[in-house]
This record gives C-alpha cells, sequence and structure tokens, in this order.
C-alpha cells in the first residue's frame, strides 16, 4: 500500500503532470490528425464531424446536428481520453520492466491496447452508432494507435525516467 502511495505521489508531482499533459496533447493530436486525414480520404468528413463523432459517444446520433458545440465537446472529449491514457502509462510504467528495457515495444503494445480498449470495449457502451467492420480499416486504426499514440506516449514517459525525475 504504501508504495501505490509513494507511486501515486510521484504521478501528481508537477514534473510528471507536466509531462503527462505533453505525452497526451502530443498523442491524441496525432490522433486527431490521423483520424481526421483517414476520414477526409476515405468518407470526406472534415475534422469537425470526426469530433462529431467522438461527442456521438455521449449524445448519440444528436451530435451531428448540434454543430459547433458538439465539435467542441467531441475535441474536449477526445482530448481527456489521451490525457487519461497518458497519466494510466505513467502511472503502470514503475511496475512494467518492458517500459524501461524496450519503450518502442511497449508503446507498440500500448496503442494497440489502447485500440482494443476503446473498438471493444468503451464503444460498444457508448452511444455511438458503429460502422460496420473492416479489416484494413481496423489495421490501419491499430497501426496508427500504435505508432502515433502509444508510441510518443512510451518515448516521452522513458525520457522522464531516464532525467530521473520519474
Amino acid at each position: 500500500m504504501k508504495k501505490i502511495i509513494k507511486t501515486g505521489k510521484q504521478i501528481l508531482s508537477p514534473l510528471n503532470l507536466k509531462m503527462i499533459f505533453w505525452a497526451g496533447l502530443i498523442s491524441g493530436t496525432l490522433d486527431a490528425i490521423a483520424s481526421s486525414s483517414i476520414f477526409y480520404f476515405k468518407l470526406g468528413l472534415h475534422p469537425g464531424q470526426v469530433m462529431q463523432f467522438v461527442a456521438s459517444a455521449i449524445f448519440g446520433p444528436e451530435a451531428f446536428k448540434g454543430g459547433l458545440p458538439m465539435v467542441i465537446t467531441g475535441t474536449v472529449a477526445h482530448y481527456l481520453i489521451s490525457f487519461a491514457f497518458a497519466g494510466f502509462y505513467f502511472l503502470i510504467f514503475p511496475y512494467l520492466k518492458i517500459t524501461r528495457s524496450n519503450p518502442m515495444g511497449a508503446g507498440i503494445l500500448y496503442g494497440g491496447f489502447i485500440w482494443m480498449f476503446m473498438n471493444l470495449g468503451v464503444m460498444p457502451l457508448s452511444a455511438v452508432q458503429a460502422p460496420p467492420f473492416e479489416l484494413i480499416g481496423a489495421l490501419v486504426s491499430i497501426i496508427c494507435h500504435m505508432i502515433l499514440v502509444g508510441l510518443p506516449i512510451s518515448l516521452i514517459a522513458k525520457r522522464q525516467d531516464e532525467s530521473g525525475h520519474s
């Protein structure tokens, strides 16, 4: 129990909170750019519509009629999720050897975990009207999450650890 409390205090240190912020901001931005690009080329959707899709997890199909407030809601939700995944990685970092010994591998695995958690856990429980499953689309999304979400979070955590401030 003492180790958990110590880890909690370390995670909440100003420097770690700063790194969690940057990890969430960078991974969230890369994910938003990738998602927006993919949906633009695939379906002709603009980034605002992609963020409305995120908001539809909360508000259902009405999010697509909500204009700018739903775009903002979706964007805020998207970044809150990114910050949460970054914070969770910083929480598990001290306990998993792979995070220090192989940060690239850990980041790739974490990105895959994030995709699975969101697509197989969160989305089915949300108000999102799920599109039909497409293998190629899923593979592209998994690879994007591995490289653009998990990897930056992992590398930022590793850099923080190497600086001696974790």
